[in-house]
């Protein structure tokens, strides 16, 4: 057995795996899903302000979920609705693309929880010793 790792993606491992994923989707669904269904989409978002960028927003998509990885705000413009306007955009685009599910990860004593708490996240589990060995919360919000 030879075990390597790639540096670009490889036509004969993607139609090996379309293949076996089609296996596995009748037996976990029941059904074919359509393969473009599993694509990753990435996302990004951003604000601008007289020309200055003041916040963003980058994930990415799959399967009915959205998965955002990071939200940044100016440190000068915080509290000013900025980050509530890029959540909102978020929000929209996933109603308007058959999105199920946001979550995220935020830092375990961040302020950052209660501002997602007010935006209908709630925490599902701690990620003890995640990034940096601190402890996070994984969060999610179901729409």
């Amino acid at each position: 057995m030879k075990i390597t790792f790639l540096k670009r993606s490889n036509k004969k491992l993607s139609e090996f795996k379309k293949h076996e994923w089609e296996l596995v989707h009748l037996e976990h669904y029941g059904k074919k899903l359509d393969w473009n269904y599993w694509d990753v989409k990435k996302i990004r978002i951003k604000v601008e302000d007289n020309g200055k960028i003041v916040g963003g927003l980058a994930g990415h998509t799959m399967a009915g979920v959205f998965y955002i990885a990071e939200l940044i705000v100016d440190h000068n413009e915080r509290g000013a609705g900025i980050g509530k306007a890029l959540m909102d955009k978020a929000v929209k685009y996933a109603r308007k693309n058959n999105i199920h599910l946001l979550y995220l990860e935020t830092g375990e004593d961040w302020r950052a929880v209660k501002f997602y708490e007010k935006l209908g996240f709630k925490k599902v589990t701690l990620l003890e010793k995640f990034f940096s060995k601190k402890n996070f919360w994984l969060m999610i919000k179901y729409l």
